[in-house]
């Protein structure tokens, strides 16, 4: 992965030879590229159809996401660090916040071929990069909750947004999809 896209994105994981598959939650958003056959996409028992070469941008904060289909998928699962995504697809996030266990249709043919998937996404996302308009560097709040293995000193985390906290809380969640307290739980758990 570039280097500029590491601060952001957490992995490309590739899905392959198998028929089933579960998306762990990780405290951030995933964009799911279908390079296969159609499979259906689990969100809270509601089935979501993912056609061949199509993509969509998932909330994969608090729950697991099962991936299913009747022949074997190829499937590129990109994970994103807390508020990453909203840099790739802010035009995204009030849609995805209003309806949070329901996924954007993102387009298709995203990736042109397996052969070097890490080149082509590096490529994409490098594209669709859009620095932040948020009052503060919500990055570095993710960086710090990372740190600190999910512990956070809120006064700290006041200092470097610079924004009361009601203005806080209300960009942070619109950036990452949840409250830093659910976030930063998430993360504890992950990383221990």
């Amino acid at each position: 992965m570039h280097k500029k896209l590491q601060k952001y994105i957490e992995s490309y994981d590739l899905i392959q030879n198998t028929n089933t598959y579960e998306l762990k939650p990780n405290g951030g958003m995933i964009v799911l590229i279908n390079n296969s056959k159609s499979c259906e996409v689990l969100i809270q028992d509601e089935v979501f159809i993912l056609d061949s070469f199509q993509a969509m941008l998932i909330n994969a904060y608090e729950e697991s996401v099962s991936i299913k289909s009747d022949e074997e998928i190829s499937l590129v699962a990109v994970r994103f660090k807390g508020a990453g995504a909203s840099f790739f697809y802010e035009e995204f996030m009030d849609e995805l916040m209003h309806h949070a266990k329901e996924p954007v249709y993102l387009g298709k043919d995203i990736l042109n071929t397996f052969d070097n998937v890490e080149k082509e996404l590096d490529a994409y996302f490098q594209n669709r990069f859009k620095p932040s308009k948020s009052q503060f560097g919500v990055m570095r709040i993710i960086e710090l909750v990372e740190e600190n293995f999910g512990d956070y000193d809120m006064e700290e985390v006041l200092r470097i947004a610079n924004v009361p906290r009601k203005i806080f809380d209300k960009v942070f969640r619109w950036h990452v999809g949840l409250a830093l307290k659910n976030y930063a739980s998430i993360r504890k758990e992950i990383l221990q």
